[in-house]
């Protein structure tokens, strides 16, 4: 397995059993991308909790995945044009705000509808604060 960590995305190759991430240095992207995957270790509970409860979002970069796998990411994206597709999604970003964006889509994944509207809110306010140079008052 080949790991990759770059300033927004940490992006893993080779993969032969989603058990290996469990055990990896990942670093702390906003977006980890599973890419060329020959995938084909069974699912267990301990790779579910490690999906579920990521402190980043997960892409299987797959043309065609099953159905198995894919359901595990928060999204699948095309085996092509990966750096050019990230580069979109984090375009005019800093590293600090995609992690405060990516720190709510996170909790859509793990909190309550009330949990995900305060986390959305806390990051609004930091966000328009350093655009405003100002404080948050959160």
């Amino acid at each position: 397995m080949n790991t990759e960590i770059k300033e927004y995305t940490t992006e893993v190759s080779g993969v032969t059993s989603l058990s290996q991430l469990l055990v990896e240095d990942l670093g702390s992207p906003c977006l980890l991308i599973v890419k060329e995957s020959r995938i084909t270790s069974d699912v267990s509970s301990d790779i579910r909790n490690f999906f579920k409860n990521a402190s980043f979002l997960t892409a299987l970069a797959d043309d065609a995945p099953t159905q198995e796998f894919a359901e595990l990411f928060d999204m699948v994206i095309p085996a092509d044009g990966i750096d050019e597709w990230t580069e979109r999604l984090f375009k005019d970003k800093t590293k600090w705000a995609s992690d405060q964006i990516t720190a709510c889509f996170v909790k859509a994944r793990t909190g309550t509808a009330e949990e995900v509207l305060d986390c959305e809110s806390r990051a609004f306010y930091r966000l328009m604060a350093v655009k405003n140079g100002g404080s948050s008052n959160e």
